[in-house]
């Protein structure tokens, strides 16, 4: 197999979301120049619909993230749970992998959302959305800017980083700084408890 078949991009593979110019070049054919598509309206009712489910799950991610570590704070400070370093350590290592796996989540999210986006904007132009005089006389219906809607959103993506990194070190902090129950100390309590339910 040659160098350049090996280097071809898959079909299949993910792909980078086209440029706003390159997006602007784009019109729509003649056959669809004369009136409304059904199809292009279905598709673009689908892809409206797909973007509003990409953006609850990362909000759904980010309310997820805050609960679990928020939750699992307040419980070791009420001094509830008792604190070995192995807990200690177990608890850091686990905070920081679910973090880890929550950026990858959150990065996929936001590229199928960006390219969802450039759906909308591809149908925009094939119903003639940014033709000037088709719909309004002397302008666009949509304005120029607005081709560059997938490349927006990324306040959306940065609140993971801006709310729930800060959260998750918060949550390591409580758990470092937790009171550590050494196995002596554990034994010696339980040994109390059961000598107290003999007596009664």
């Amino acid at each position: 197999m040659s160098e350049s078949s090996t280097n071809k991009k898959r079909w299949w593979e993910d792909r980078l979301p086209t440029e706003p110019d390159d997006l602007k070049k784009l019109k729509m054919t003649a056959i669809y120049s004369k009136g409304t598509a059904p199809i292009l309206q279905d598709a673009y009712k689908k892809h409206a619909t797909e973007l509003t489910n990409i953006e609850d799950r990362q909000h759904k991610l980010n309310l997820l993230m805050l609960g679990i570590f928020s939750a699992s704070a307040t419980l070791i400070a009420s001094g509830h749970v008792e604190m070995s370093c192995s807990l200690k350590f177990a608890l850091t290592g686990l905070a920081i992998a679910i973090v880890i796996a929550g950026f990858r989540y959150n990065w996929e999210l936001h590229s199928l959302r960006g390219l969802t986006r450039e759906l909308l904007v591809r149908c925009e132009i094939a119903l003639g959305f940014h033709e000037k005089n088709r719909f309004l006389k002397g302008e666009t219906l949509y304005a120029e800017a607005d081709i560059a809607y997938g490349k927006k959103g990324g306040w959306l993506r940065d609140s993971y980083y801006w709310t729930v990194v800060p959260v998750c070190i918060a949550f390591i902090f409580v758990v470092v700084l937790a009171k550590t129950t050494s196995p002596t100390e554990r034994s010696r309590g339980q040994s109390c408890f059961c000598g107290n339910e003999a007596k009664h």
